[in-house]
């Protein structure tokens, strides 16, 4: 059975997720894995460098969709991709330095940010097509390893689709559902 039985009937695509399945329109990834930020960027011709700071990630715009972004040294590859996304998200969804800000608008625009790039390496249509095993759990570390994101990751893109944590989706009694261990 496929992950898109699980997924809520009836519900509506956020603003995050219309915008991040529109860009990825422009792009021929077929599997979660070619989903490729640095062809991202080079399209919107976003230059990513490393940052001059040790431990600060950040983006500076230099017009509308267009700037750098500055990857702290020393992230592994999911950590790059991650950091490297959520940046991106500022570039393509917001216009105003967050210096510039308040509080509030902060807050709202770091949670686009992180909303955009978890559905951009998650495409529900693509979560849709994860093949769901009849006699053995799929687990979180195993959609991370399908999407190469963190395990943490996952969980906050499942906390975008389901009411409650989800740590597993299983079958029992001739159902499939998702599953919270209890700790």
């Amino acid at each position: 059975m496929k992950f898109a039985k699980l997924v809520p009937g009836c519900r509506v695509p956020s603003m995050m997720e219309d915008r991040a399945n529109h860009l990825l329109t422009r792009f021929d990834f077929k599997y979660p894995d070619q989903i490729d930020i640095r062809e991202i960027c080079d399209y919107y011709k976003i230059k990513i460098r490393a940052s001059t700071e040790p431990d600060l990630t950040f983006s500076v715009c230099t017009g509308f969709r267009k700037g750098y972004i500055y990857i702290q040294k020393g992230v592994d590859y999911l950590q790059f991709k991650e950091l490297c996304g959520e940046e991106f998200a500022h570039l393509y969804l917001h216009t105003i330095s967050q210096t510039e800000t308040t509080k509030h608008l902060h807050a709202k625009q770091e949670r686009q940010a992180k909303d955009f790039s978890t559905y951009l390496y998650m495409p529900l249509q693509m979560m849709e097509e994860v093949l769901l095993s009849y006699d053995q759990a799929v687990d979180i570390s195993q959609l991370a390893e399908e999407f190469l994101v963190s395990e943490e990751f996952v969980y906050y893109r499942l906390s975008l689709l389901f009411p409650d944590r989800v740590d597993a989706i299983a079958r029992a009694k001739g159902r499939f559902g998702y599953v919270q261990w209890l700790e």
